[in-house]
């Protein structure tokens, strides 16, 4: 799968209390891993970092974070070989 970048608000989560040690820990390295999303009727819905998004939502809702769509049918983990498969 592949990873993209989209604006905190443009993805539809569950808002989730968290600690300020968390927040702080966010604020200072941000994402270890992507936010893992489904599209539903044209929309990102998050099914895995809804803490996270509750997080840089309070922080900066136009913020771009790093997702990963599960159901739009590209597997590849990057595009690290797309200019070797093309040669």
């Amino acid at each position: 799968m592949r990873v993209i970048s989209i604006k905190v608000k443009e993805i539809s989560f569950t808002y989730i209390k968290y600690s300020n040690q968390l927040k702080e820990s966010v604020e200072r390295i941000g994402l270890s891993f992507p936010i893992k999303v489904e599209i539903i009727d044209d929309c990102y819905h998050c099914i895995d970092g809804n803490k996270r998004l509750s997080i840089l939502y309070d922080l900066d809702k136009e913020r771009t974070v790093p997702v990963i769509v599960i159901n739009n049918g590209n597997n590849r983990s990057n595009d690290c070989w797309r200019d070797r498969n093309y040669r």
